[in-house]
């Protein structure tokens, strides 16, 4: 009883203050708060509708956003929030109808090779990459975890063995070039190891989940929080990473705290698993998160991996301000910790959340630069300077060193262009990233920063630009002239830039200006340009154009050029 229960309880309390309990026999014995009885109906609704529609495990075919990987998900979710339901309710279809799922599982999972449908990523079984195989375990045992102990021993252990333990077994020691990785997919390989160890109480699993596979300590779980953060908080692939990443951190370490209490995983590192969620959602605007790096510029506050991160930091630290984050999400989870936000929320506890500028140290030891936030006003929507002074970001990193991006009320002002990708469309190459990200949307002339003779920063070789720190020459977070100053050395062979940034308030003005000082010094002949992108359209200048709207050039050949059409050109030296 005790795994299951600890499980149960690792996203709400310390282990010591929980106490057994049955499920409820009769619902009409519960009432929730607003927030959370509005997760109730809404699970409710998803799992009735799939009670009806009966049990569906389909033989993996498919890439994401295909039928049998919607599917899967569905199947995931429905896991979850029936065993949840069972727990609250004490209603038996609910409990019955998760164990039939799992059973299928059972029956299906030792029967499967690699996904038909892998390409680049690591080959999942249920999913075309083993990413998604690790998501779905994650939730699969937190919604087991509530009806376990109500099933038959013969049904725990064809669960347990037929499903729980293969899936594990497959993303620890059946996957090593994945889960030994210091990335977010080894961070959700971990988060689902660990917890089914915790569940079916199986030490191996915990410790190779935490340690590495040789539980040595040099990867795993624990080194992840190691390296991935800046000692501020901040995820090395950017905020959007950082949002899908933050699940596995925040619920696997609720349960290692659960489980044992002892490790004190809540400070570990200076608490930087708190840290990392104050930071996730500092790095929004307007609840958005910032589109730095591999990004879609559509994710917010209000996804699942930051109701629960909102949740799990709010049981950790009751911390008031997390409520107003609650509130703006209209959402919570439906878990003991989510339970207790949604009372508090409706007792009228929250406290705004503090906007603030923030340098946002990078890299593990904080000396890879930073990701600078200029802020005049506390608030959401308010003017917001970025500047990206920050190390590459691995893989999912962009060549723009010293971009910029800006916000205002109305959005976003000087833009970044994000990912080039169609998530979960399978016409589009299979909802993975498109060529084009590498052509155009990781280019450094797709971004607010200088390019030096049409190449991008450090050739477009991510490898080299992450041993290669941002300079933080200095800044002011405060007063009427915020400002950053930094400089980069290596993103182009005998050419410095370095670039000043200043938020201005200005008497008479509602909001600020912004100053951009730039330099860029070498020997030899080079050619330097200058992207601004910006939201909307020039309607007017008194530069006189050549259109070429009949031609429609090319600016260039290669590293994004090719993929600018030349609307006309012109200069102001015509002029003089």
């Amino acid at each position: 009883m005790m795994r299951s229960l600890a499980l149960l309880l690792a996203a709400a309390m310390p282990a010591a203050a929980a106490v057994a309990a049955p499920p409820p026999t009769a619902e009409h014995t519960r009432s929730y708060a607003p927030l959370f009885a509005a997760e109730v109906e809404a699970a409710k609704r998803d799992v009735e509708a799939s009670i009806r529609a009966g049990i569906n495990v389909p033989v993996p075919k498919d890439p994401g956003g295909g039928f049998t990987h919607e599917q899967h998900k569905r199947n995931y979710r429905i896991i979850f929030e029936g065993g949840q339901l069972y727990r609250l309710t004490g209603d038996v279809r609910y409990r019955d109808h998760v164990r039939d799922l799992l059973l299928a599982y059972a029956k299906l999972y030792p029967t499967l090779g690699p996904h038909p449908a892998a390409a680049n990523q690591a080959a999942g079984r249920l999913f075309w990459q083993s990413l998604n195989d690790s998501v779905f375990l994650v939730n699969a045992v937190q919604g087991y975890a509530q009806i376990r102990d109500a099933l038959t021993p013969a049904e725990r252990a064809r669960i347990d063995d037929g499903a729980i333990r293969p899936m594990a077994k497959f993303l620890s020691d059946g996957s090593p070039e994945v889960i030994g990785r210091i990335h977010n997919h080894a961070t959700w390989a971990c988060a689902g190891v660990g917890l089914a160890g915790y569940l079916l109480g199986d030490r191996d699993l915990v410790d190779k989940a935490l340690l590495g596979l040789d539980k040595s300590g040099k990867t795993g779980f624990l080194r992840q929080l190691d390296l991935l953060f800046s000692p501020d908080g901040y995820y090395a692939e950017g905020p959007y990473y950082q949002r899908y990443a933050l699940m596995p951190f925040v619920v696997f370490a609720a349960a290692i705290d659960a489980n044992e209490p002892q490790r004190k995983i809540f400070d570990y590192r200076g608490g930087i698993v708190l840290k990392a969620v104050r930071t996730a959602i500092d790095v929004t605007h307007d609840g958005y998160f910032l589109p730095i790096n591999d990004a879609m510029p559509d994710k917010s506050l209000r996804t699942d991996e930051l109701y629960q991160a909102v949740a799990i930091a709010y049981a950790a630290t009751r911390d008031p301000v997390f409520l107003s984050i609650a509130e703006r999400q209209g959402h919570t989870v439906l878990t003991p910790a989510g339970e207790a936000l949604a009372a508090d929320v409706a007792a009228g506890k929250a406290k705004p959340w503090p906007f603030a500028s923030r340098l946002l140290s990078d890299g593990p030891d904080g000396k890879g630069g930073a990701l600078v936030l200029l802020r005049d006003r506390p608030t959401a929507t308010g003017p917001l300077l970025v500047v990206k002074n920050t190390v590459q970001g691995m893989g999912h990193g962009h060549f723009d060193r010293l971009n910029w991006l800006y916000y205002d009320e109305t959005g976003a002002v000087v833009t970044d262009y994000g990912a080039a990708r169609f998530l979960n469309v399978e016409a589009k190459r299979g909802g993975r990233y498109l060529p084009e990200n590498d052509s155009w949307a990781s280019a450094t002339v797709a971004h607010n920063t200088l390019v030096v003779d049409e190449q991008s920063h450090f050739a477009g070789d991510w490898k080299v630009g992450e041993k290669v720190p941002t300079q933080q020459l200095a800044s002011r977070l405060d007063g009427p002239t915020r400002y950053s100053i930094a400089a980069i050395d290596g993103a182009y062979k005998g050419v410095a830039i370095r670039r000043a940034l200043l938020l201005l308030d200005i008497d008479g003005l509602g909001n600020p200006l912004i100053l951009d000082i730039l330099r860029g010094t070498g020997g030899g002949r080079h050619r330097y340009d200058l992207p601004l992108h910006f939201s909307g359209q020039i309607i007017d200048s008194d530069i006189v154009f050549d259109r070429k709207l009949a031609e429609r050039p090319v600016l260039g050949t290669a590293n994004g050029y090719q993929h600018l059409w030349v609307d006309g050109v012109g200069s102001a030296a015509d002029k003089a």
